[in-house]
């Protein structure tokens, strides 16, 4: 990653490798997890009931928390793809191969017209960075702190 350890974003100097273990992160945490909360269904969720007792609860309504949750799950789903759309060709193709399609490294591998090194070296951290611009949910980049 020779060329991709000096990238600067709006004059701030990128941390590269901060940068792909928050987009590695994103995929093999945060989305699957995402993806599995916006398909639930909430036709659970109901008002409150109101009874003559008073009763201690608990700060703030789980109700209203789960709907939030589900919302922001929703969001993530959503901006995703169109997330992976603004990437440059080979960037969008490889991002949908493997979190969109869940194809593993060796099918990016054989179906581009590169090797596997550039694919390693060049190819994945760039679709990586690329998508951690171009999220808009969450800031996937990371920056090096200025001293």
């Amino acid at each position: 990653m020779d060329n991709l350890e000096q990238l600067t974003v709006f004059g701030n100097e990128l941390d590269v490798e901060k940068t792909l273990d928050n987009v590695k992160h994103f995929f093999e945490v945060d989305y699957p997890a995402a993806k599995r909360r916006a398909h639930r269904d909430m036709t659970g969720v109901g008002s409150p009931a109101i009874t003559g007792m008073l009763k201690g609860t608990a700060k703030g309504n789980a109700n209203e928390e789960r709907l939030v949750n589900y919302a922001y799950c929703k969001q993530v789903v959503a901006a995703t793809p169109l997330a992976i759309d603004d990437c440059t060709k080979w960037s969008r193709q490889i991002l949908k191969w493997l979190y969109l399609n869940r194809e593993d490294d060796a099918y990016c591998i054989v179906n581009l017209p590169y090797s596997e090194k550039w694919y390693y070296k060049k190819l994945k951290p760039t679709a990586m960075i690329e998508f951690a611009e171009a999220y808009p949910i969450e800031e996937l980049l990371a920056f090096k702190k200025v001293q």
